[in-house]
């Protein structure tokens, strides 16, 4: 089964086409390693999925995107935004914490977003804290500002907080670029854990990065094509 189906899609800021791909199936419940040259449209391609591409003024989109969630495959423009970016969650390159304390973080998204209740939103915190081997380094601290974190903290921040929410597929461009060797291997070997239940797809430079994540896939290579 895919969880993402595309077709004739392309995307242009300013009248200038940056992505062209006649047709990719991406599978569900797999890693899907994207790899190119910088510039190549990897990072356009992942803000189409969840439909960021529409926070541009200045870009413009054509063509067919189906994604297929709670097993019902539908366009991606029959969702409203907000929902499908809580199911289709992505991670960027650089962190996007918000100017608020480490709870809040969490807080915020899964109370007034997801309808939690108080007691089990920080449950949840805690839980997907763990899951990046962040806990421990922040347990103490929750009332300090996210921002005050290292770059690293930051990102597993993000990458938890993404979780936290229970996305059905995962967008991560180049997730693991800021990270120290121990937090990356944290954060590897996570997304190789859910990718049993949940599609990743992954932006990558790192080949190392590329061939542990996506091996056993062909879709790697289907996608290079691309680019």
């Amino acid at each position: 089964m895919d969880a993402v189906n595309i077709k004739n899609l392309s995307v242009s800021f300013d009248g200038k086409e940056v992505l062209s791909i006649s047709e990719l199936d991406i599978k569900a419940c797999a890693v899907t390693v994207i790899t190119g040259i910088s510039g190549s449209g990897k990072s356009t391609l992942l803000r189409s999925i969840n439909r960021l591409n529409e926070c541009f003024k200045n870009c413009r989109t054509s063509g067919d995107i189906t994604v297929t969630l709670a097993n019902k495959p539908r366009s991606v423009y029959a969702y409203p935004p907000e929902y499908l970016r809580q199911k289709v969650g992505m991670v960027f390159q650089r962190p996007n914490v918000l100017p608020v304390s480490i709870e809040k973080n969490f807080l915020i998204p899964l109370v007034h977003g997801a309808d939690l209740s108080h007691k089990n939103a920080v449950r949840v915190m805690e839980e997907k804290l763990k899951t990046v081997g962040l806990w421990d380094e922040v347990k103490d601290r929750l009332n300090v500002l996210a921002n005050a974190l290292s770059g690293g903290q930051q990102q597993r921040l993000c990458i938890a907080r993404a979780l936290s929410l229970d996305p059905e597929i995962l967008l991560l461009d180049e997730p693991t670029s800021s990270l120290d060797k121990r937090s990356e291997e944290f954060v590897e070997e996570y997304i190789l854990a859910i990718s049993s239940t949940v599609t990743v797809i992954a932006v990558t430079h790192n080949a190392v990065q590329a061939q542990k994540l996506g091996a056993g896939f062909a879709d790697m290579d289907m996608i290079n094509k691309l680019f």
